[in-house]
């Protein structure tokens, strides 16, 4: 990672902090702050990718997949944004579905990482805490303002795993 990927991740992981803290502060009026929030990180990841597969990934072995998943993200962004006058019961099931993909992703990575010898202990403890924050939001599934105060303190998670992984040293894997 260079200094200025490191300085771009220290910058959003403090941003995403702040947030997390205003989520957490404005109970039950942050409930289309989050689905806004959701669908703009998600549309902008596709745009993102489908700036990154134009520019340069269609020339690359397997750059048709960056341009698939760009448009999955895309689409998945637009579909977020258009849940704000769908019951919140539905859409606290469709994030929480999206929280417990991710954690199962976090896993994989980690056990693929653990695989190769390199670093993977902070990767399961990120995914295994996104599993328990899925699980404590499906028991209370019902209680739409203390699902808020979940979703905001796993944003607070997300954002000081952003900033830890952006101080971290990086292992450097050389080939001799």
């Amino acid at each position: 990672m260079t200094i200025w990927q490191r300085i771009n991740q220290l910058a959003i992981g403090i941003v995403m902090l702040l947030l997390g803290v205003l989520l957490f502060l404005y109970d039950a009026d942050t409930y289309p702050v989050i689905i806004v929030l959701y669908s703009l990180a998600l549309q902008l990841t596709g745009y993102r990718l489908l700036w990154y597969y134009f520019t340069m990934a269609r020339h690359m072995v397997g750059g048709r997949s960056i341009l698939f998943r760009g448009a999955l993200f895309l689409d998945f962004g637009l579909f977020t944004g258009s849940l704000l006058t769908v019951p919140q019961f539905y859409v606290l099931i469709y994030l929480t579905g999206t929280l417990a993909f991710s954690a199962i992703v976090d896993l994989l990575r980690a056990r693929e990482a653990r695989g190769i010898q390199a670093s993977w202990k902070l990767k399961t403890f990120q995914g295994a805490v996104k599993l328990l924050t899925v699980l404590i939001c499906l028991i209370y599934l019902h209680s739409e303002a203390l699902v808020v105060d979940i979703f905001s303190v796993g944003f607070v998670f997300s954002a000081l795993m952003r900033i830890v992984n952006a101080c971290r040293r990086t292992r450097v894997i050389t080939i001799s």
